[in-house]
């Protein structure tokens, strides 16, 4: 096994052990008051699904992708995408989320590197009722160290978000078109849409359960990803540490070529309250 891949294995294992140290540490403590004295753990583990949370979110999430076309092997990829809050006056919030990916890929040749670089900005209402929503620009830079693991193109679009929250409910739909504008010109050009629709059931201790795929079509290939599956996870604490923590699989039963058949995915994602 290479270097690179067994760094990114490793990465995959931490996630997987820091999931299974927090549970067995948090199972006997309450949500942390230091992390926000009015928060229940049904309260967190919504913060924690919300893609407009008030909290500063840090996800660490490690994605396993099996029988990978064409080769029938096992590809890996370990993101983080922050989700950063900032007050704009009293009445609007700027939400801005980077995602930063490490992928190993193990066809149409072994590569180990760095994604795209994407960034969502979202303006957001300060919350009123029922009702959540976001929207604002995308924009995909080209930082992937190997062409099978990006574009080579400079890509932008809109994004936005519609999130109902009611009770133990958080559903709603995230979608984005990224369109290429930059960028080498012997790479085909970029059309993407891309679709999250989100149902999620939280528990008063804390756990729940959601189904959250990211569905997408390729204009350029004609390709669809459809993925179908659930996430099982649990807001808690460490010490004084808000988190959430969570485990999923899912089948993807329409995939375009070098794409694997079924993931599972694994995170842990930390909560900070942000000053009001």
């Amino acid at each position: 096994m290479s270097t690179s891949r067994q760094c990114l294995r490793t990465l995959s294992g931490v996630v997987l052990v820091a999931m299974l140290a927090a549970a067995v540490q948090g199972q006997v403590e309450p949500p942390a008051p230091a992390a926000s004295p009015s928060a229940t753990a049904q309260q967190l583990a919504k913060e924690a699904l919300n893609p407009f949370s008030q909290y500063i979110k840090v996800p660490l999430q490690s994605v396993t992708g099996f029988r990978v076309s064409p080769s029938n092997k096992t590809g890996e990829n370990v993101n983080v995408e922050p989700v950063i809050p900032f007050s704009v006056g009293s009445q609007w919030t700027i939400i801005v989320e980077p995602l930063l990916a490490v992928e190993y890929t193990p066809s149409p040749s072994a590569t180990t590197g760095l994604q795209d670089m994407q960034m969502s900005v979202f303006l957001t209402p300060e919350r009123t009722g029922r009702w959540i929503w976001g929207v604002g620009p995308i924009v995909e830079i080209p930082t992937a160290t190997n062409s099978q693991l990006g574009t080579g193109k400079w890509s932008a679009g809109p994004t936005g978000a519609v999130i109902y929250s009611n009770g133990p409910w958080l559903n709603g739909v995230l979608a984005s078109e990224l369109l290429s504008f930059a960028g080498s010109e012997h790479r085909a050009g970029v059309n993407l849409t891309s679709f999250e629709p989100q149902v999620s059931y939280t528990f008063a201790d804390g756990w729940y359960v959601q189904s959250s795929p990211t569905i997408t079509y390729d204009w350029t290939a004609a390709a669809w990803t459809l993925p179908m599956g659930v996430d099982v996870g649990k807001a808690l604490t460490v010490g004084e540490q808000a988190m959430s923590l969570q485990l999923g699989a899912y089948d993807l039963v329409e995939r375009p070529t070098g794409d694997p058949e079924w993931i599972i995915r694994a995170s842990v994602t930390l909560l900070f309250p942000t000053a009001k």
